[in-house]
């Protein structure tokens, strides 16, 4: 075989291998983010870039070179992908490490074999080389696998959650940075424990977290099937109360007639209001979502049971960009919060809540207004509570932020001596 058959063949070689690297780079990334555009000369450039970012090695003469393909990468994330910029980041430092680990491996495993056998022909350092790159694609393959079951529930982390991540992502990729470029390059092979320890801890880490969200959306659901258990169960009693007055209209209606015949109006009215008010039902519509709707019922009820005058305006239909979990979080959270307040003033007449929620042309505006009478406590930009189990309250606010920060959101809090106010503005949904 020729030189010029030989270069032809690498280059093949190393063109699918590349090819088939980016493939899955490119799903793997698509999971984490949504990418700006999913048009056809979109998702082109997105292969043109990718290929530079197969070579981050990290050997003490090409520490330039793997510095510029981490700016590279990020640059490229902010740049062709949607989400906050912390986000985008993380993405970047859970896989980078993973780009690491895999390559330094792979090509260290056939520099170490080429070194033990120096006199090897020209064809078997092409194949040699070929190897190199295509024991990675199984390495991808199985991580895009993984990340079907784990990433989706990614999306769900907080703020909080995703810095965990981080930390221990980059943790690990400084400590395998720093190892490997220590290393005597004969003794690289003293390295592999190390990559293969980062390789597994930005998995192992991306799992954990995952973990972590599922369980806390599964949490979130079983609150607000509670939430929806009880508004049926109150919707159930109702219809009975009607069944029965419907049954004994016949009978009732006797009775106020007979009341009218004696002209004994006062009876007539006193008797008409007992059965008018056995006919009051509990639960009201406040929106076409049931789940909100059911969360809606609950804190109203619960707040007139404690005397707090409620205004209600929810206009959410069409919202389809904000999922059930976050709206139910959102609405429990701060009516929570708001008839908690309301509660601690001595004059009931005094205790009022507000509540405006409205989606149009792809925005959802939130206000949340209540009156008070404790001052508030802001420590490090967090408001605590002032119950005395501090370690299970005072997280309300926090995870109102957090989902708020979710959907790219702004949130204003502003406050006076007798007035508490949230402002939520989510737009592009």
């Amino acid at each position: 075989m020729t030189s010029q058959s030989i270069s032809l063949l690498e280059y093949l070689c190393n063109f699918t291998g590349t090819c088939a690297y980016v493939i899955f780079l490119f799903l793997l990334l698509r999971r984490f983010l949504t990418p700006r555009s999913n048009k056809k000369w979109f998702t082109l450039l997105s292969f043109l870039i990718l290929p530079s970012l197969s070579q981050p090695y990290i050997y003490p003469e090409e520490m330039t070179g793997t510095v510029g393909v981490l700016l590279l990468f990020i640059i490229y994330l902010l740049i062709m992908f949607k989400g906050t910029l912390l986000e985008r980041l993380s993405v970047c430092i859970v896989i980078y490490p993973i780009l690491i680990s895999l390559n330094f491996l792979t090509e260290n495993i056939g520099y170490q074999i080429w070194d033990m056998n120096q006199d090897m022909s020209l064809t078997a350092q092409t194949v040699l080389h070929t190897l190199t790159i295509y024991l990675r694609i199984p390495a991808w393959y199985l991580i895009w696998r993984l990340s079907r079951k784990w990433i989706p529930h990614v999306r769900e982390l907080t703020v909080r959650m995703w810095l965990v991540i981080d930390i221990i992502s980059l943790a690990s990729a400084v400590g395998l940075i720093t190892f490997i470029y220590y290393s005597p390059m004969d003794r690289a092979y003293t390295s592999y424990p190390a990559c293969i320890a980062c390789f597994l801890t930005s998995m192992g880490a991306l799992y954990l977290t995952s973990y972590v969200a599922k369980t806390i959306k599964s949490n979130m659901e079983m609150q607000n099937l509670k939430y929806q258990q009880s508004y049926y169960e109150e919707l159930e009693e109702n219809q009975k109360t009607v069944r029965k007055i419907r049954h004994d209209m016949k009978n009732h209606l006797s009775v106020i007639y007979s009341f009218i015949q004696n002209r004994d109006f006062h009876g007539a009215e006193k008797y008409f209001r007992e059965l008018s008010g056995e006919l009051t039902v509990n639960n009201r519509i406040f929106c076409k979502n049931s789940i909100v709707n059911a969360v809606l019922n609950s804190k109203y009820n619960t707040a007139l049971e404690n005397k707090v005058d409620c205004f209600f305006n929810i206009s959410i239909d069409g919202l389809l960009g904000i999922d059930d979990i976050s709206l139910c979080s959102l609405f429990s959270n701060t009516l929570d919060n708001a008839i908690e307040a309301c509660e601690k003033i001595q004059d009931t007449s005094k205790r009022q809540i507000s509540l405006k929620a409205r989606y149009d042309k792809g925005y959802f505006s939130y206000e949340i207004s209540n009156s008070k009478r404790n001052p508030i406590t802001v420590k490090k930009n967090r408001y605590v509570t002032e119950k005395t189990d501090k370690t299970l309250h005072g997280f309300g606010v926090q995870n109102v932020r957090d989902m708020v920060e979710k959907y790219a959101g702004d949130m204003d809090i502003s406050y006076t001596d007798d007035r508490f106010t949230i402002t939520i503005l989510i737009g592009n949904l």
